[in-house]
């Protein structure tokens, strides 16, 4: 069993002045960044009014935050309702308690 060796062709080193427009235009690569998976606010689909569930992206647009780590953090504080009940993981609320909620703060 051999192995076998390949050499790549070494970039030119000169630059000539038809290379330095070609190397003008050559912009780095940025690495990707890697999300960490973050909520973004999302208006809910349904009207207070209607039953239904609100998730945490429609929380946070409802309550105008920016973030889930504040809206966890105003959670824990007593100023947004506990949840109504979880799907696995994920916390919900019914529109009525949020509905009573946001009509008890004015």
């Amino acid at each position: 069993m051999g192995i076998t060796f390949t050499h790549k062709a070494a970039a030119p080193t000169a630059v000539s002045p038809a290379n330095t427009t070609a190397l003008a235009d050559v912009t780095p690569t940025q690495k990707k960044r890697r999300g960490g998976g973050g909520v973004k606010p999302k208006a809910p689909l349904i009207d207070l009014n209607q039953p239904g569930r609100l998730r945490v992206a429609n929380l946070m647009a409802l309550y105008n935050l920016a973030s889930a780590n504040t809206l966890y953090t105003r959670l824990h504080l007593g100023k947004i309702p506990p949840p109504d009940g979880r799907d696995g993981k994920s916390p919900y609320w019914l529109t009525s308690t949020i509905r009573a909620h946001l009509e008890g703060q004015k």
